[in-house]
């Protein structure tokens, strides 16, 4: 752990502001696509005057979670850990703390490169930054030149390997103390020349003196006053411990002096809430002091440590032995805020997948409840929510622990003559069937997940109100709201919904509520289709008039699925005539019309839009038919194929047309009856 270390304090008081994370009481914006994870979004980095900037030169701040010594607490060093920290916490960034004395790199070279070579493996896949962190401290290594050598090497060997990885960061001198600038600046130039020669661009991170407070005293700025020269995307360590003990009014001014009057890049690679030995009290005020002030100045953060460390440093509670998916219950008081703090600067990000404007103006009129059934829970109290009479940012499901939706109940009352209906899509099952005024919607006693879900008002007063909602999904957080029978959630990714919150408001006096990434879904055209191929299987979705099936093969199609656009309310629906089975039952929105493994052709297809779906468009369809060649077009439920004549259907083409708008081709024979 951390040794006493620093003569000086951090201290700026303030009152720590109350976040609301989960609630429908958010303001905020919203820029661009759920899902993406950040080295996704933002790719490879890089300094533009004072700024860490992103792939499209936006400004960019790292909000990263160190681990501890790797040698002491690698079991943290997970990718689940790490998934926790990205999913859960708002985390865009692992540093990867390896010590070079007390029993780390100089000891045992091979298993904490390893630890290392891990470390960026998990953080890769996960789309997260990684900060190698060459990490002197104590002993030899206080002054880096004493291990410029062994630095090189290691240096040399990690950049060759990462030379082409957009989310990989060298810090190359955790703390050093006790010794000049000048000896910190030319052991420097020497690992940033090796690092040069196998990774060109790489961001540096840079130590400074008097563990990397930028000069030797509070109030001196020597690696400021004499940067390094000849290379681009260099910045500088400064770290803070916000409640040592020692007061010195000129820390304070560090960061605000080197950006402001030395156009100095500073990344603050590593902080604590407590005190500089890793222990002490824990001061929640100066660190939201400290965090605001590196906010203010685009200064990037890595918060010390991921560990169970008795200290109260550490974001683990010692009683707790998790290694990922910790409940608030097993965070210290250090984790709960860094985990508050982080969650609320992604909600608030740009292009992150929880800012979303407030919904306001709910129904007074109108009392909404609705309740969910949580994997290892079962189903929890009612959630009400009756305008400005309750409290609106109420949630059903949990934040934090991973847990699935596997139920919903949803109903309202009010107005006599307003009602609600809702379906979800279930692992395995996909879209159920319409459920109304307080019915269950998904499953029981399966285990299975609820991925998506969409909500429609019903009765002769649904005119008056929208319905808005919006799911935090795994992997994404919380995405956008849905309104009035848009899908929310995820379809093609087998992630879980984890928790809802649902508004109900008066007809169109909520603006500026983006509803465009409610869902993620690899589906993207206005319809979207896949056929079951004799001796294929399952094609793959096309979409929008391409053909499924084959052409010109023999091969009969089987079966087929079809589904709208997410951003379209209403749905779809299609019936399949099947070779010794006639006419099927009507099938919805993305399940299966015809048969599976049963060897029968498809002989004509039905298919028509349901719900406000079909005010908007006409759906057009046509087929190709074992020695007829394609069709002409059907149109809105009429019969596409043939009857009585025993001919397979080989494929299939679908479109929408806005409503009564063209055709897309003849349709004057769109089917033959013998």
């Amino acid at each position: 752990m951390k040794s006493l270390k620093r003569s000086m304090a951090y201290l700026l008081v303030a009152v720590m502001t109350v976040v609301t994370v989960f609630g429908v009481c958010i303001n905020e914006s919203k820029v661009s696509a759920a899902g993406a994870t950040p080295v996704e979004q933002h790719g490879k980095l890089s300094v533009k005057g004072t700024d860490l900037v992103d792939k499209n030169g936006d400004k960019f701040q790292i909000r990263g979670v160190s681990t501890h010594g790797l040698q002491w607490f690698n079991q943290y060093n997970n990718k689940e850990a790490y998934r926790t920290l990205r999913d859960d916490w708002g985390a865009n960034c692992i540093r990867l703390a390896m010590y070079v004395e007390e029993g780390g790199y100089m000891s045992n070279k091979s298993s904490m490169k390893q630890g290392v070579n891990d470390g960026v493996a998990y953080a890769t896949d996960l789309g997260m930054y990684a900060i190698i962190d060459w990490h002197i401290l104590n002993g030899n290594t206080a002054n880096p030149k004493n291990y410029t050598s062994e630095a090189k090497t290691f240096f040399a060997e990690m950049a060759n390997k990462y030379k082409d990885y957009d989310n990989v960061i060298y810090e190359i001198c955790n703390e050093p103390n006790g010794c000049s600038w000048d000896d910190i600046k030319s052991y420097s130039v020497e690992v940033i020349k090796t690092i040069r020669t196998y990774d060109t661009d790489a961001i540096i991170i840079v130590g400074t003196p008097t563990w990397s407070q930028l000069g030797s005293q509070g109030h001196t700025y020597e690696p400021c006053e004499n940067p390094i020269t000849g290379y681009s995307n260099i910045m500088y360590a400064f770290h803070f411990y916000a409640s040592d003990n020692a007061h010195n009014q000129w820390l304070t001014k560090k960061i605000e002096t080197a950006v402001t009057k030395y156009n100095i890049p500073v990344f603050v690679s590593e902080f604590g809430l407590s005190e500089a030995d890793g222990n002490g009290n824990v001061d929640l005020t100066k660190s939201k002091e400290w965090l605001d002030r590196c906010d203010k100045y685009n200064v990037s953060y890595c918060v010390w440590s991921l560990s169970n460390d008795w200290r109260s440093s550490s974001l683990i509670k010692n009683s707790c032995n998790k290694t990922s998916d910790w409940s608030t219950s097993e965070l210290t008081t250090a984790g709960n805020f860094i985990r508050d703090w982080y969650r609320a600067k992604a909600d608030n990000e740009p292009g992150s997948s929880a800012g979303n404007p407030e919904v306001t103006n709910m129904a007074k009129d109108v009392t909404l409840n609705y309740t969910t059934h949580v994997q290892n829970i079962g189903w929890q109290d009612w959630v009400k929510v009756a305008g400005a009479e309750s409290d609106i940012c109420s949630m059903a499901g949990t934040s934090g622990r991973g847990l699935r939706l596997e139920g919903i109940k949803i109903k309202v009352s009010g107005p006599s003559n307003l009602g609600i209906r809702y379906k979800t899509h279930v692992q395995n099952d996909g879209w159920q069937d319409w459920k109304y005024d307080g019915d269950m919607s998904g499953t029981s006693g399966r285990s299975l997940r609820l991925e998506a879900i969409k909500i429609e008002l019903t009765g002769e007063d649904k005119d008056k109100y929208d319905v808005y909602y919006r799911v935090h999904a795994q992997s994404y957080g919380w995405l956008d709201w849905a309104k009035n029978g848009q899908a929310a959630g995820s379809e093609g990714y087998s992630k879980r919904l984890e928790a809802i919150n649902i508004a109900i408001i008066p007809k169109n006096t909520t603006s500026n509520i983006s509803t465009t990434n409610s869902f993620v879904t690899p589906y993207n055209g206005l319809v979207n289709y896949s056929t079951h191929v004799q001796k294929i299987g399952w094609q793959g979705f096309v979409s929008d008039g391409i053909t499924s099936g084959t052409v010109g093969r023999s091969y009969r199609l089987e079966g087929i699925k079809i589904r709208l656009n997410h951003t379209i309310p209403g749905g779809i629906r299609y019936k399949t005539h099947v070779q010794n089975i006639g006419w099927q039952n009507w099938s919805y929105d993305g399940a299966m019309s015809g048969t599976s493994g049963r060897s029968l052709r498809l002989e004509a297809i039905m298919i028509e839009l349901t719900g406000a779906a079909q005010d908007m468009y006409d759906v057009y369809y046509r087929v190709h038919v074992q020695n007829l060649g394609w069709l002409d077009w059907a149109k809105n439920g009429e019969m596409s194929g043939t009857s009585g004549m025993s001919y397979r259907l080989e494929g299939i083409e679908i479109k929408l047309v806005p409503k009564n708008s063209a055709a897309p081709g003849n349709t004057a024979k769109p089917y033959w009856i013998k």
